[in-house]
């Protein structure tokens, strides 16, 4: 009977702990990935495609509606209709999202003599600042505000999208733009550029030469900004400025994310990056990173931005108006 009693117990144990090894197994397997933290769009047609373009998307804060109704009215006047793509607000983020998608600390990882961002839930969607040290605390660099957060995963949010949806090219805007010229040139721009350098050989093509700050003065980016978990393979590739033909220029680098038209190639590069990397840096300072990254832009501008238009990137201003 005693030895009896014994296998019970014995059998009780094996059995508690192949049950803990199963649970462990199965929250691994429930933690958040970035991808979970993507927004579906809704309600989508075939309205919104052009020659060339498979369709067209522009984000937009629900709380802005006046910035949509301003930039589709310009291209309405094209006979161009995007999709308004509703924005992930990042002041609207809980903080179990934010832990989610920045990049958690290792001891291998280094930022150099760099501070990095974290956020923390006695004062939250304030950011705290520090250099980075504390394992598995999710960072992003330094001054990363939950805005631009938002905005990141805005951007993956339609490149996934797009990815399932099977396009192979999609024009992306955010709500800010500035028609310099018809914006039909795309498609014969589009069409160039293939001929140029071959369909398979570029996945972004910027609709304008640079970025612009509030004076509308161009503002070149020739540099790249540290990760704290990848380290791009050249390093001076994202400096390399040239032409081709006499439509476009190959380039490194840039900043500036309100136009852009990505081939299916450079959706799986960016969404396979960030995927493996999670967010660290803004957006346009980021999408730069994949090692074969092909960057294309136009030399004459056909979309910019809009200097000095509202943003709620640094702070929900939507509240102030």
């Amino acid at each position: 009977m005693k030895a009896s009693n014994a296998q019970l117990f014995y059998k009780k144990i094996n059995f508690i702990k192949c049950l803990t090894i199963f649970l462990i197994i199965f929250v691994c397997h429930l933690e958040a990935k970035l991808e979970d933290h993507f927004k579906k769009p809704t309600n989508k047609s075939n309205q919104h495609q052009m020659k060339n373009i498979d369709f067209i998307y522009m984000i937009n804060l629900d709380q802005r509606p006046e910035k949509f109704e301003r930039s589709a009215h310009e291209l309405a006047i094209w006979g161009i209709e995007p999709y308004r793509f509703s924005a992930v607000n990042g002041w609207e983020l809980s903080l179990e999202a934010i832990t989610d998608v920045g990049v958690k600390y290792e001891p291998w990882m280094a930022l150099g003599n760099r501070m990095a961002t974290y956020y923390a839930p006695e004062n939250w969607k304030e950011a705290n600042h520090e250099y980075p040290y504390q394992k598995g605390r999710t960072y992003f660099c330094h001054c990363m505000s939950v805005g631009a957060i938002g905005i990141c995963l805005s951007h993956l949010s339609i490149l996934q999208d797009a990815y399932d949806s099977g396009y192979e090219t999609i024009w992306v805007m955010e709500d800010d733009i500035d028609i310099v010229r018809s914006p039909h040139l795309l498609s014969d721009l589009i069409q160039k550029l293939d001929n140029q350098v071959g369909k398979n050989n570029w996945d972004i093509l910027f609709t304008d030469q640079d970025t612009k700050n509030n004076h509308g003065a161009y503002v070149p980016c020739l540099g790249y900004a540290l990760r704290l978990n990848f380290s791009p393979a050249d390093k001076g590739r994202f400096a390399k400025r040239y032409n081709v033909g006499s439509d476009f220029r190959r380039i490194g680098a840039r900043y500036g994310a309100y136009s852009m038209i990505v081939r299916r190639s450079g959706m799986k590069k960016l969404l396979d990056f960030f995927k493996k990397y999670q967010l660290f840096l803004p957006y346009d300072m980021d999408f730069t990173m994949p090692n074969n990254i092909n960057l294309f832009s136009v030399i004459d501008d056909v979309i910019s931005t809009t200097p000095n238009s509202p943003s709620d990137n640094g702070g929900p201003n939507y509240l102030t108006r």
